[in-house]
C-alpha cells in the first residue's frame, strides 16, 4: 500500500483548493448575481505491476459554476434588469473582445452608451453597441430586452437588449475581470420570446451563495484537512521510531 503520508497530502492538495473557492464563494455571497463555484474531487486507487502495490490518492477534477438562480429581488430602478433563466447579458471588453455577465445593474454613459456597473459598454443581439437618445425622459425595457425610450412625450425604440446562451451550459467559466466565458463557437442569441428566459426590469438577481452552507463547509473542510495533518504527523513519527530502532546496535 502506498504510504499514509502520500495519501493525506494529495487530500490536503485538494482540500486547500476547496478552502479557496468556499472562502472565495463567501467573499461573494452579497454580489449581485454571483454564482458560486463548485469542486469536483476524485479518488484514485491504481495497482503497480508489482504484487501487492498500489498508489492511492486524490484528485482536484474540476472547479464549475453552479449553475442555479439567485432569487429575483425588485429595486425600483429603471435601468436594473434581472434575467430570468438560463442566459447572459454580453459586454465589451477593453479591446474588443466579449465577456458576459448576469449583473444587470446598467448606467448610462457620457456618449449615452448603455454599460454595465463597470462601464463596458452592453451589446445588443447582433453584437454591437446600445445607444440611447439624447433627451430620453423614460425608458422601458420589456420582457424580451426592446428598450422604448420616450423622447418630448413620444415612444421610441431604442434597441434591443442582447441575450445569449451556449449549447452545453457546463463549458461556463469565470474570467480574471469578473465576467464570466462562454465557449464562442456554440454562442446564439437567445431568440425574442423564448419559453422561461425573460428580462424583468427594475429589479436584480442575488447571488447563488448561501452563507450558512458555506460557513458549514468551511468547517468541514478545516476539520478535514485537520485531521489529515494529524495522519502526516503520526505517519512521520512511526517513520523515525523505525529508523530509530533499525539504526540501534546490536
Amino acid at each position: 500500500m502506498d504510504s499514509p503520508s502520500t495519501v493525506s497530502l494529495s487530500g490536503q492538495i485538494a482540500l486547500r483548493q476547496q478552502l479557496d473557492v468556499t472562502a472565495n464563494n463567501l467573499a461573494n455571497a452579497n454580489t449581485t448575481a454571483f454564482r458560486g463555484d463548485r469542486t469536483l474531487f476524485q479518488s484514485h486507487v491504481s495497482r503497480l505491476a508489482v504484487p501487492g502495490r498500489e498508489i492511492a490518492f486524490v484528485q482536484d477534477r474540476a472547479t464549475y459554476v453552479d449553475a442555479r438562480q439567485g432569487a429575483i429581488a425588485a429595486t425600483g430602478n429603471p435601468l436594473d434588469v434581472a434575467i430570468e433563466g438560463e442566459a447572459y447579458l454580453a459586454v465589451e471588453r477593453q479591446g474588443g473582445s466579449r465577456g458576459y455577465t448576469r449583473d444587470g445593474r446598467l448606467k448610462v454613459g457620457p456618449d449615452n452608451t448603455l454599460m454595465d456597473s463597470a462601464g463596458r459598454p452592453l451589446l445588443d443581439e447582433g453584437g454591437a453597441r446600445i445607444l440611447l437618445p439624447e433627451r430620453a425622459a423614460a425608458v422601458e425595457i420589456r420582457a424580451d430586452g426592446t428598450i422604448l425610450a420616450t423622447i418630448d412625450g413620444r415612444v421610441e425604440q431604442a434597441g434591443r437588449i442582447g441575450l445569449f446562451r451556449a449549447g452545453d451550459m457546463r463549458g461556463v467559466r469565470k474570467g480574471g475581470d469578473g465576467l464570466l466565458e462562454l465557449p464562442a463557437a456554440e454562442v446564439r442569441p437567445v431568440p425574442p420570446g423564448t419559453p422561461g428566459i425573460r428580462l424583468a426590469q427594475g429589479a436584480l438577481e442575488a447571488s447563488t451563495v448561501q452563507p450558512v452552507v458555506e460557513l458549514s463547509n468551511l468547517t468541514m473542510v478545516q476539520r478535514s484537512y485537520e485531521a489529515m495533518q494529524r495522519i502526516v504527523s503520526d505517519d512521520d513519527a512511526r517513520l523515525r521510531r523505525m529508523i530509530e530502532a533499525l539504526g540501534r546496535p546490536n
